[in-house]
């Protein structure tokens, strides 16, 4: 009929805090004076993609409408932002022009558009493609970059360069496909750790407790004075820890991805993160949140290490914020409405010095702190955060020997051997954890309530830890991260049961370093 509308229909996917979502873009075209309109509760980049809209199909040869044009993203009630939805906007409306012609029953297509018809990756794509109908979806385009994504989740997609590629793959004229890889080509091998172990001289409890919190994933607390090394055991920790899996490769990637768009790097390495955290760390840069709700450094320290260096100048409602993501391995975020979980699995490191001068271990008669100021830094770290805490570590200076050995550098590198001891440890735990029909998991990860069972420790064992705890006031959680620590130590120890001499070491790790009475 003359007069009525003509109407298109594609799906795309966007980016909602770390989710990957839906959505349907619309086209109507009706006789009337020219404009353009875009509704469906966007933000500005979205408004803004009618200019890129227009000057890129009119770049690719094609008419853009001289009628009154109606575009709808649904569902309309949900707020979207980004530059992806440039390319469904454009084809929809190519679409309903008649000027395209769908080969297929159903077409999922996002990217951004430059004025000139190149396609851009834009952030946030292992999460929608982990979001990809499966069922409903004939053709599903892509830009280029994503392809690689897209092999590592073995997805079916078609990548495309230019707003006229995707022109070809929706008419049907030509199919460009992805590589096929039987297996993503990892980097096989980890880069040299930036620190041995074997350089930490003179700090043989240092050097356990590097050990012992790799091989069971315990948070540790790092305590001593300034030039101690406890920013160097940081990095050592680092280096020992074994290479990501596969499963939790693509869970940090879907974090990663949701704040840029990924190097063919990024992708490739299996290096567990590292996250140094300045103390002048705001609340959502830590935790997760902001207008659009981005994940925050516990998300990307995922599987990896979060290093908090001198502790006691965070903000306490920056630290306190830690205690529930710990405990449960997610930060749950509202904005905008909805609420954004978060994934927080991660290893905590902190590091703090005795007193704001630092001297009051070793050299008390030059401290200049008085007592109140050396209460006052000290409790600035909550006793909730440190009941948390699964291994105290001090660090002295070391002796006139030992520092004679730093200069000369013939250092026997060790860390990739304690890699590959750590690697196997997992498994070990792994392994115990299937026995017992719980979801595989490290020992400092586990929270099941019948740790007893689990970590294989006999009536009179577990008595003596109770009795333990109960002399140095211990709270539950304290006992429980006590006989966590107490199951890695009989691991190193290939123990099968966990033994009272297992219980004492884990005592002597599980005190706080400066003697007080909280945790």
């Amino acid at each position: 009929m003359a007069g009525s509308p003509h109407n298109a229909k594609v799906k795309t996917l966007y980016l909602s805090g770390l989710e990957g979502m839906k959505a349907e873009v619309e086209a109507s075209i009706f006789p009337g004076l020219p404009s353009f309109e875009v509704v469906g509760l966007g933000d500005s980049s979205i408004r803004e993609a009618k200019e890129r809209v227009r000057a890129s199909i009119r770049s690719c040869g094609f008419t853009f409408p001289n009628q009154r044009l109606l575009v709808n993203i649904s569902p309309a009630y949900l707020h979207k932002s980004g530059s992806s939805f440039d390319l469904a906007i454009a084809m929809a409306i190519l679409l309903a022009s008649d000027q395209v012609h769908s080969a297929y029953e159903t077409v999922t297509i996002y990217g951004e558009l430059s004025l000139t018809g190149n396609v851009k990756a834009v952030p946030g794509s292992v999460s929608r493609l982990l979001c990809l109908p499966k069922d409903d979806c004939s053709v599903c385009i892509v830009p280029r970059k994503d392809q690689e994504e897209a092999s590592l989740l073995g997805v079916s997609v078609e990548g495309v360069d230019t707003l006229f590629g995707a022109i070809s793959i929706v008419s049907g004229e030509e199919r460009c496909g992805i590589p096929s890889f039987d297996d993503f080509p990892f980097s096989s091998d980890l880069p040299e750790p930036t620190a041995d172990i074997s350089s930490l001289r003179g700090q043989p409890s240092a050097a356990r407790a590097i050990l012992l919190s790799a091989a069971g994933f315990h948070n540790m607390l790092l305590f001593g004075s300034p030039g101690t090394g406890k920013s160097l055991s940081a990095r050592i920790l680092q280096g020992i820890l074994p290479p990501l899996q596969k499963e939790e490769k693509i869970a940090l990637l879907r974090v990663e991805s949701a704040l840029s768009v990924l190097s063919k790097e990024n992708i490739a390495s299996m290096e567990r993160p590292f996250r140094y955290v300045h103390h002048t760390c705001t609340p959502s840069a830590m935790v997760g949140g902001g207008r659009s709700a981005v994940p925050g450094e516990i998300s990307r320290a995922l599987h990896g290490i979060l290093f908090l260096d001198e502790l006691p100048e965070f903000p306490a409602h920056v630290l306190d914020l830690l205690r529930v993501p710990i405990e449960t391995g997610e930060m749950k975020v509202s904005r905008n409405n909805c609420t954004n979980i978060f994934p927080a699995r991660f290893l905590l490191v902190g590091a703090m010095n005795p007193c704001r001068c630092g001297k009051i271990l070793e050299n008390p008669s030059e401290c200049t702190c008085t007592p109140s100021m050396i209460s006052s830094y000290q409790g600035k770290v909550s006793g909730a955060l440190l009941d948390r805490m699964d291994i105290f570590c001090a660090l002295n200076h070391i002796s006139e020997d030992s520092l004679l050995e730093t200069m000369k550098g013939d250092f026997v590198p060790e860390s990739r051997s304690l890699r590959a001891r750590i690697q196997e440890i997992w498994q070990m735990q792994y392994e115990r954890c299937r026995e017992m029909g719980i979801p595989p998991c490290r020992n400092g990860e586990c929270r099941e309530c019948n740790l007893g069972e689990i970590f294989r420790l006999p009536q009179k064992e577990m008595e003596y830890a109770a009795m333990v705890a109960h002399q140095l006031k211990l709270s539950v959680r304290g006992l429980q991260r006590m006989v966590r620590l107490s199951r890695t130590i009989a691991d190193l120890d290939e123990s099968r049961d966990v033994r009272n001499e297992h219980i004492v070491e884990a005592v002597s790790f599980r005190l706080p370093a400066w003697g007080d009475k909280r945790g």
